[in-house]
């Protein structure tokens, strides 16, 4: 190995990309703030008079979350000065990220017919809500669910799950990062203009259901699904609720962790109705009978699949929570840390340093701040 690329290459190992961001919300920004966790200088540029429209919610803390690391350049994207600057940007650099709908950036000049010809190489990156004939219309999270074509499956027992947001993570962050990162890491990228679209990506959610339905539909077969047997209809793999109120999961779908299981807890007789739905209110009063400590302390030494459901308290009291949420949030989650991220800037913080890079003189910054081109950073907001 050359240790030549030691740790900074391998911690920092998009050090080399330099991103204009101009996406909004939840999911465009989520996406460059986990490239800038690996070292991409992400440049967010937000549209005058307001910026992001997330930094106006005063009940969340998703702006400090979502932009770590990152620059902000605020300009009114209407003035063709602004544009000139943001050409200038675009000029070098690997990756333009917006999340707008079909024809706004067309509409301003910047789409990527026209930053194509300031940097041929770039790589244009359209985070689109819906495909299609929606592909100019509003929308949101749930929204991308419901046009996905597996919202009914969301929402199966008259019971959607509002507990995150579910399209905009799954359809604007974890899918788009694939395809974005599949064509950063081509080393003979060329320019080109990447559309992602979230209603489309929140599929992957229900990618597995969604083929094997379509198989068996094909095939015209009346055998049960994959997912009949992961519905909670099956004893071996549901969730169950315990004398303390807490909550297991079970999920012995594969026979010899079934066999475990009804090894561990006495009832081998059980072995052979793994799939029978008549079996499930004896495992309810089974898991009853106990607290789910109990039942936790039980399979640690069994390989039955039973794991108790860790509530977000005991969460926040484990050792390493806290100091990761609040020294780098995505840590948490699993990325590789980087505690060396700055904080997440004030709208237009660092707008008069970029346009110094740009080669602009003092007088002609204040020319454009003048013009209402640019902010003045004493009226910046956090």
């Amino acid at each position: 190995m050359n240790m030549a690329l030691w740790n900074d290459e391998q911690h920092r190992p998009l050090q080399h990309i330099r991103v204009i961001d101009t996406s909004v919300m939840l999911p465009g920004p989520l996406l460059t703030r986990i490239l800038a966790q690996y070292g991409a200088d992400v440049i967010k540029v937000e549209k005058l008079p307001g910026g992001d429209p997330i930094r106006d919610f005063d009940d969340s803390n998703l702006h400090e979350l979502l932009n770590h690391g990152k620059r902000s350049l605020a300009l009114d994207l209407h003035k063709e000065e602004a544009k000139t600057v943001l050409k200038q940007l675009v000029e070098e650099a690997d990756l333009f990220v917006e999340s707008y709908r079909e024809g706004v950036m067309d509409q301003l000049g910047l789409g990527y017919a026209d930053l194509s010809e300031v940097n041929p190489d770039l790589l244009y990156f359209s985070l689109r809500g819906f495909g299609g004939k929606q592909a100019t219309h509003a929308g949101h999270d749930i929204n991308f669910i419901a046009a996905s074509g597996c919202g009914e499956w969301f929402i199966e027992a008259g019971n959607p799950n509002y507990s995150t947001q579910f399209g905009d993570l799954v359809g604007g962050v974890m899918v788009p990062a694939i395809k974005l990162l599949v064509h950063l890491a081509n080393p003979a990228r060329r320019g080109m203009h990447v559309v992602s679209n979230m209603d489309e990506n929140f599929r992957m959610l229900y990618l597995p259901r969604a083929f094997d339905e379509f198989k068996m539909h094909q095939q015209g077969s009346s055998y049960h699904t994959l997912q009949e047997h992961l519905d909670g209809s099956r004893p071996h793999s549901r969730f169950y609720r315990c004398r303390d109120q807490r909550w297991v999961s079970l999920n012995a779908v594969q026979d010899k962790h079934w066999k475990a299981f009804c090894e561990m807890v006495d009832h081998e007789e059980w072995i052979p109705r793994k799939e029978d739905p008549k079996l499930v209110p004896e495992l309810v009063q089974l898991f009853e009978d106990a607290p789910s400590s109990y039942w936790d302390a039980l399979a640690t030494k069994k390989e039955a699949c039973l794991r108790r459901v860790i509530t977000w308290e005991e969460q926040l009291n484990y050792s390493q929570t806290k100091p990761q949420l609040s020294a780098d949030p995505l840590s948490w989650c699993g990325f590789l840390p980087n505690l060396s991220l700055t904080k997440a800037p004030a709208l237009g913080q660092d707008t008069f340093s970029l346009l110094h890079s740009l080669g602009a003189t003092n007088k002609e910054i204040s020319a454009l701040a003048d013009a209402g081109v640019i902010i003045n950073p004493d009226t910046t907001k956090p």
